[in-house]
């Protein structure tokens, strides 16, 4: 156990064919989500200064702008929330943490992945119905099918998945949900 109680975070392990091909579109997902995210708040600002701009300079509002913006920020959360999983950058609220690290307790690590990917899952699949319930709802100001804003949850959380399972593979049940405060406490030593 790490200081303050915190677990210690094994380190990774060598991968075998067919983890080291999750780890490349592992990878390869992670260089896209960066990409987007840095390409959408780059947007998202912009697009904030502009309709200011055009709205109390030019008198001239942009009326599809803040149904963009919304949406964009939608992508950028969820995505933002897939990227903080494989990061190790989430907020971890644990009250039994200290309790769990003891070997004895050991398995209520894998407990709590099991329970987290399930409802990882769940909404998983509550998003993908919704997407095919609204297949075809146009937004009101952009004319664009709704379903490209509400994509974002599926999308994310199909990327949420894929990063559990990485770190699944690479470590194991305790390094799932751990944050990054604890890896760093762990290499400190205690």
């Amino acid at each position: 156990m790490g200081s303050l109680g915190r677990a210690v975070v094994p380190p990774a392990r060598a991968p075998g064919p067919l983890a080291r091909a999750l780890v490349r579109a592992d990878d390869a997902a992670a260089k896209v989500e960066d990409a987007f995210l840095i390409a959408a708040h780059a947007v998202i600002a912009l697009l904030v200064v502009a309709a200011v701009g055009f709205r109390y300079v030019l008198h001239d509002p942009l009326t599809w702008s803040q149904e963009f913006i919304v949406g964009l920020f939608t992508w950028l959360i969820f995505i933002g929330a897939a990227a903080a999983i494989r990061s190790r950058m989430h907020i971890r609220i644990d009250a039994l943490g200290a309790v769990f690290a003891r070997p004895s307790w050991s398995f209520m690590n894998w407990v709590g992945v099991v329970v987290g990917t399930l409802i990882v899952a769940a909404l998983l699949w509550a998003g993908l119905l919704n997407a095919s319930d609204i297949r075809g709802v146009q937004t009101p100001m952009l004319d664009v099918a709704q379903v490209w804003f509400d994509g974002a949850l599926p999308v994310a959380l199909a990327l949420l998945l894929l990063h559990i399972v990485r770190i699944l593979v690479e470590r194991d049940a305790a390094a799932v949900f751990a944050s990054q405060l604890e890896n760093l406490d762990a290499a400190a030593g205690p």
